[in-house]
């Protein structure tokens, strides 16, 4: 999959046309020829060097630009110099009708074989530009947010995007739900859990457990509780129902609910840590001044 840039096509259109003017007159000096030429193999190559699906017009693109390349060679600069003399000279239409013809061949190839070339609009999903989804759907989420997300979780939802782009709103649902369950799995690390969690329910049942917790400080959130547990329920167990699925509308609310909760636990982590760092530090510090201690 990529991003097609038509203005590449609309300018090989117009390289094609000015060439093709050039070449269909009785007679033309050497100059003329070679500054309506010059740019077109260029452009032609780098149409053969794109994966754009065409096929067979790549050879006539390919003969196009090796007949323009030698006519120039052989004609108005003779190993890659300057001649002011070939330059001004005339041309008969004889001496380059071969490049008009294979312009007109190139054309009617890339005619035919665009019946069977597939190039699709996508439309603006919501209030996402598409072009983001496609290429970095994570950039939902704020960047000092997402830089503390596990990279897997960061490719759950570009693919998450990429399919809400291309209308495929259930394959959304899953690659979101998936993206959150990886970051759960990295916010109960910090609360010290590292048992293997089988479910969703594993997963919310670990957090209710630390919240419910006595004499255990710092705990989870339960804002951050109720949001896993709301998708639990409403969202996550649903959609794993065969018969069940989603529309785009689902799609663009999960995708969303899922990047605000994941949010959320991010910055409840951040409280987990900066607690960790108090004795940590206190530590240090007792260490230290034992050390200095000894010294004196």
């Amino acid at each position: 999959m990529k991003r097609v840039n038509l203005l590449e096509y609309f300018e090989l259109a117009e390289a094609l046309a000015k060439a093709r003017q050039a070449t269909s007159v009785d007679t033309s000096k050497g100059g003329s020829i070679y500054i309506s030429l010059w740019a077109l193999p260029p452009k032609l190559s780098a149409f053969i060097a794109e994966d754009n699906g065409f096929g067979t017009c790549k050879h006539a693109a390919a003969d196009l630009a090796g007949t323009i390349s030698s006519w120039i060679s052989a004609n108005v600069m003779p190993n890659d110099t300057f001649s002011p003399d070939l330059f001004e000279k005339d041309f008969s239409s004889w001496q380059y009708s071969e490049i008009p013809r294979k312009i007109d061949s190139f054309r009617s190839v890339f005619e035919a074989e665009s019946h069977d070339v597939d190039v699709y609009s996508v439309g603006q999903i919501a209030i996402y530009k598409t072009q983001a989804l496609v290429s970095n759907a994570s950039h939902v989420i704020p960047d000092e947010i997402r830089s503390e997300m596990p990279e897997e979780a960061i490719k759950e939802f570009d693919d998450a995007g990429r399919c809400l782009a291309f209308d495929l709103p259930t394959a959304c649902g899953f690659h979101a739900l998936r993206a959150t369950e990886l970051v759960i799995d990295a916010y109960l690390k910090d609360f010290g859990v590292t048992k293997s969690m089988k479910s969703w329910n594993d997963f919310i049942k670990a957090v209710q457990d630390l919240i419910e917790a006595k004499n255990k400080e710092p705990k989870p959130s339960q804002k951050v509780g109720a949001m896993l547990d709301r998708m639990r329920s409403l969202d996550r167990n649903p959609l794993m129902h065969p018969r069940d699925a989603l529309d785009a509308v689902g799609a663009n609310h999960l995708f969303s609910l899922s990047a605000i909760t994941v949010a959320e636990m991010i910055k409840d982590a951040r409280r987990i840590k900066a607690a960790n760092v108090v004795p940590l530090l206190a530590a240090n510090a007792g260490s230290d001044l034992v050390n200095e201690q000894a010294a004196e």
